[in-house]
C-alpha cells in the first residue's frame, strides 16, 4: 500500500468510472416504509437532500476507521437488474458479492481478480464452456446459504421473457455471449425457446456451467460477472416482496433486500445518507479496512465543497465552479474517462416540422461550439466531435486505444477539416437550408427547440443558455431554443412517453466494455437495446454494428477497422451529437492511504481497499 501525499498527476492516467464510495453504521436498519409491490412506486427525487450541517452519519466512534464520501443522487433501487441508473452500484459493490472480486496488484499499478463467492477461479472446459465452483461456506448476511440454486434463480429472473429487465443484456450479451440467452428473453409469450436451452446449467449443488457463443479467456469471463446486474438475489426475500401482479419490490428498502458482501447496509435515509458497516463474517474481510462507510446524498456542489472544507468528506470531484480554486492543490488528481457527453436528438417530435430530418441533425452537429462549452462552461474538459471515447481499447491486448490508432486519427482529421472539433457555422447554415427546403418551411417560419436540463446542474443550464444565444445567430433567427428543467435522475421513460415535449437532452452513457472492444461504446444507441435513450435508428449504423459484432473475436486490427466504419456511420446518420470528452478531477484527503499509485482503467483508485494514515 502506498502512502498518499498526492501530487498532481499528469492527464495520462486513463480511467474507468470512479467508485462513488459509501457510508457507515447503525445497529438497527433504518429504511423507508415498504412499498406495495402491486403498485408502481414514485419516489420524490428532491426529498430530504443532505446539507453541510447534516449530522446524518452519527459522527465517528472512537477507534473506528470511517470513510466519508457522497453521491449526487440516491439509488432508486438496490436491485441491480431493474435500473440503468448507476447509483445502486455503490451499495451493491460494498454490501454484496459475486463470483469474483477485483483487487489491486501488490505494486499498485494494476488489478486482478480473485475468487469471491466462487471457491476458485473459473474452470475452462473448452473454448466455449466454463464451470464455476461455489465456496461451500458462502452465505447471505442473515446466515442463509448461497449455492448454485441462488444463481439459477437470479439468472432466470433476469432473463424472464415476460418481464424484461433493464439490465438483461449484461448477462445475455456483454463480455460473454451466453448461448440462447438473448433469444430466450426476447421471445415474449411465443414460448419458442425453453429455459433448458439457455447456456446456463446447474451441475451440482455448488457447480454452475456456462456455454458461450464467443471464445473467451479468464479475464473476459471474470469481467462479465463484474456487472452490478449479475449480483445474486435472495430468493426468499424476492418472493416475499412480489405481489399478485408479479411486480417485485425487492431492493426498494433494506427490509426488502439482502447482501452477502464485506459491508452491511445498515442505514438508508433516502436522499440523505447511506451507511454501511463492516461485516466480520465475510470470508474476505481482511481485505477491507473501513469499519464504517458513509455516503451522503449531496446534489449541490456548494454543499459538497463546504463538507470537504470542514473535513467531512474524504474525496471531492470538481466542476467548473470549483476547478480553478483547486487546480494547483497537490491533492488533486486527474484522468481521462470513458465518458463522452452528447446531445440526444428527439426525432419523433410531431410539433417540430424538422424532427427526423437528417440535414437538420447535421446542421445541429456543426452548430455546436464545443471548445466554449467544454472549456469555458464545463471547465478544463476536452472538446470533441468524435464519439468513441479516449479509453476505448486501452484494455486490449496491445493497449492501443482506438483514438490513438490510425483509424481513430483518420476520423479525427476528417472532423477537423470541417472545423475545430466539427464546429462550422457555415456548414450548419448550409445543412439547415437543405432541411428547411425538404420540410417545406418558408423564410418566415421559426422553429423552437425544447432543451431539457437537470434542475441541480448549473453547467447543463449554462449549456442550454449558450445554445439559446448561439442558434438564433447561426440560423438567422429561424431556430430558437427554450429550456425546460427536469428532475435529477429523470427517467428515460419520460422521453419515450413525452415525445412531443422535447428536442434536445444531455446524455453521458458509459460502456465499460469499450475499454476492451472499442465499438461497444455504441451499444446504448442500438434499436435492440431495450432502454435506449435515443429514438433514431439508421440502417447504415445498425449494419455497421453487426459487422463489428461479427469480428469481435478477430485480431485487434480488424476490430479497430470495423470500429472506424461504425463511427463513420454514426457521423453520417448523426445518431446523436458528441461534444465533450470528460476529464475527471478529484481531490483526496491527506488522511487516505490508497492501494494504487495511479488511476487504473477498469478499476479506479481502489478506495474500497484504502486505509487511513494517522
Amino acid at each position: 500500500m502506498m502512502k498518499r501525499k498526492l501530487t498532481a498527476l499528469l492527464l495520462t492516467a486513463f480511467m474507468l468510472l470512479s467508485l462513488a464510495v459509501a457510508c457507515g453504521n447503525n445497529d438497527t436498519p433504518d429504511t423507508p416504509d415498504p412499498p406495495d409491490p402491486n403498485q408502481s412506486q414514485a419516489i420524490d427525487p428532491n426529498a430530504g437532500a443532505a446539507t453541510p450541517d447534516s449530522n446524518a452519519g452519527d459522527g465517528d466512534q472512537t477507534g473506528l476507521k470511517v470513510y466519508r464520501t457522497y453521491m449526487g443522487s440516491d439509488a432508486d433501487t438496490l436491485n441491480g437488474q431493474n435500473t440503468v441508473l448507476p447509483e445502486n452500484a455503490t451499495p451493491i459493490q460494498y454490501c454484496s458479492a459475486n463470483f469474483f472480486r477485483d483487487v489491486p496488484d501488490e505494486d499498485g499499478k494494476g488489478f486482478h481478480y480473485i475468487p469471491d463467492i466462487a471457491a476458485e477461479m473459473p474452470i475452462k472446459i473448452d473454448d466455449h464452456t466454463w464451470q464455476v465452483k461455489i465456496r461451500q461456506d458462502a452465505k447471505w448476511q442473515n446466515g442463509d446459504p448461497i449455492n448454485a440454486d441462488t444463481f439459477m434463480f437470479t439468472y432466470k429472473i433476469l432473463l424472464d421473457p415476460l418481464d424484461v429487465k433493464a439490465m438483461v443484456s449484461f448477462l445475455a450479451d456483454n463480455e460473454l455471449i451466453i448461448v440462447n440467452a438473448t433469444d430466450y428473453y426476447m421471445q415474449g409469450e411465443s414460448n419458442t425457446v425453453a429455459w433448458e436451452d439457455v447456456g446456463i446449467k446447474k451441475i451440482d449443488e455448488y457447480t454452475l456451467e456456462f456455454k458461450t457463443v464467443n471464445a473467451a479467456d479468464e479475464i473476459t469471463f471474470c469481467n462479465h460477472f463484474a456487472s452490478r446486474a449479475l449480483y445474486p438475489i435472495h430468493q426468499g426475500i424476492y418472493e416475499a416482496n412480489t405481489g399478485s401482479s408479479g411486480v417485485s419490490a425487492y431492493g426498494s428498502t433494506l427490509d426488502a433486500w439482502m447482501g452477502c458482501g464485506p459491508y452491511k447496509f445498515v442505514k438508508w435515509e433516502y436522499d440523505s445518507i447511506e451507511v454501511y458497516e463492516k461485516n466480520p463474517d465475510y470470508w474476505l474481510s481482511d481485505l477491507f479496512h473501513w469499519d464504517r462507510v458513509e455516503v451522503r446524498i449531496v446534489p449541490e456542489m456548494n454543499a459538497r465543497v463546504e463538507l470537504w472544507e470542514s473535513g467531512q468528506l474524504d474525496e471531492l470531484s470538481l466542476d467548473t465552479a470549483t476547478i480553478e480554486t483547486y487546480i494547483d492543490d497537490p491533492r488533486l488528481v486527474s484522468y481521462s474517462s470513458a465518458e463522452v457527453d452528447h446531445y440526444d436528438i428527439n426525432c419523433k417530435n410531431s410539433k417540430n416540422p424538422l424532427s427526423g430530418n437528417l440535414n437538420y441533425r447535421k446542421a445541429l452537429y456543426h452548430a455546436i461550439d464545443r471548445e466554449i462549452i467544454a472549456v469555458d462552461i464545463y471547465g478544463h474538459q476536452q472538446p470533441t466531435g468524435t464519439y468513441v471515447n479516449g479509453q476505448a481499447g486501452i484494455l486490449s491486448a496491445s493497449g492501443e486505444t482506438y483514438r490513438e490508432s490510425k483509424y481513430g486519427k483518420e476520423v479525427t482529421d476528417m472532423i477537423e477539416e470541417w472545423g475545430p472539433y466539427g464546429y462550422s457555422p457555415e456548414l450548419a447554415k448550409e445543412y439547415m437550408d437543405k432541411a428547411w427546403e425538404e420540410c417545406g418551411l418558408s423564410d418566415s417560419d421559426v422553429v423552437t427547440l425544447k432543451f431539457l436540463y437537470t434542475e441541480n446542474s448549473a453547467n447543463e443550464k449554462r449549456n442550454c443558455e449558450f445554445l439559446m444565444e448561439e442558434f438564433p445567430k447561426i440560423f438567422d433567427g429561424r431556430i430558437q431554443v427554450e429550456g425546460q428543467v427536469v428532475p435529477n435522475g429523470m427517467s428515460l421513460d419520460f422521453m419515450e412517453s413525452n415525445l412531443d415535449d422535447w428536442d434536445l437532452v444531455l446524455m453521458d452513457w458509459v460502456r465499460s466494455m469499450s475499454r476492451t472492444l472499442p465499438y461497444t461504446c455504441y451499444y446504448y444507441f442500438l434499436e435492440s437495446y431495450a432502454a435506449h435513450p435515443n429514438n433514431y435508428f439508421g440502417p447504415n449504423f445498425e449494419a455497421a454494428w453487426q459487422e463489428c459484432e461479427a469480428v469481435r473475436d478477430a485480431d485487434y486490427e480488424t476490430i479497430l477497422k470495423a470500429t472506424q466504419k461504425l463511427e463513420l456511420a454514426h457521423l453520417e446518420d448523426m445518431v446523436n451529437i458528441p461534444f465533450m470528452q470528460i476529464l475527471s478531477y478529484t481531490l483526496f484527503s491527506d488522511r487516505l492511504e490508497l492501494p494504487v499509485s495511479t488511476y487504473i482503467p477498469g478499476f479506479g483508485w481502489g478506495t474500497m481497499y484504502a486505509d487511513v494514515v494517522e
